[in-house]
């Protein structure tokens, strides 16, 4: 019986760490790591918990490619990095953005040719040494000139969505907490208003693009409720054979 309650609770902890960091992909911060020694996902575990999540990759040449993707609030890069130059690649995700960048070292007398230096020289603002401790990391993220919640907040016209205090305000009131799925659909469709959302997006967005994936039935539910919760202040709009999508008056 131990056996099975122990199997359990690991079970229950693993589908909790799991929804986490789904809900900090989806409604977080966004830190990339372009390191080719990978911590084993230790430091993603301890950033969920702050609401940032980590994309780690090996390379600058994956690199540019998960910048485009996530459009990160902060980049940390090592200059060994294999692909083009860390040099180069800070100087080209600087010029398309504004990412914090962060230099990862392993110690901080490492800023010649081959260390940090060349690096502060491209734009970046920090160094952080390596293994990377989360609460430096969360402190120089705090700090930078792009806030953090920036990332978490979203208005749209008189709505305006707080991810990180849960809140949804319209014309400056807060309005009752939304379930969590509606949360989450709400943030959804205003990221793309007036744009459109399809069904596969929202089911990434909803449920994660692992595990179960409800069919469009489950959604329509959703938005249903999501509707009838925001009332005449904006409308979500079922375009046929591609998605919703959010606009306000």
């Amino acid at each position: 019986m131990m056996g099975t309650s122990d199997g359990r609770r690991d079970a229950r902890r693993q589908s909790v760490r799991a929804y986490l960091h789904r809900w900090v992909e989806s409604a977080g911060a966004q830190l990339l790591v372009v390191d080719p020694s990978d911590d084993g996902g230790a430091l993603a575990e301890a950033m969920a918990g702050r609401g940032v999540h980590v994309t780690w990759v090996g390379s600058t040449l994956d690199g540019l490619v998960e910048f485009g993707r996530t459009d990160p609030h902060a980049v940390v890069v090592t200059p060994e990095a294999p692909g083009i130059p860390a040099a180069e690649f800070v100087g080209v995700i600087r010029q398309h953005g504004a990412p914090y960048v962060i230099a990862g070292a392993c110690r901080l007398e490492s800023s010649g040719a081959d260390g940090v230096g060349p690096l502060m020289l491209a734009g970046a603002s920090a160094v952080v040494l390596r293994p990377y401790a989360p609460q430096h990391l969360w402190e120089l993220l705090t700090h930078a000139p792009r806030s953090l919640a920036e990332h978490a907040r979203l208005e749209v016209g008189p709505l305006v969505l707080d991810a990180t205090a849960y809140s949804v305000r319209v014309d400056g009131e807060r309005i009752a907490d939304l379930p969590l799925k509606e949360f989450e659909l709400l943030r959804a469709l205003m990221l793309a208003s007036p744009g459109v959302v399809t069904d596969d997006e929202l089911r990434a967005a909803l449920w994660g693009s692992d595990g179960r994936r409800p069919g469009g039935n489950t959604i329509a539910m959703h938005v249903t409720r999501l509707r009838s919760r925001l009332g005449e202040v904006a409308d979500v709009r079922r375009i046929r054979g591609r998605g919703y999508s959010l606009t306000v008056g």
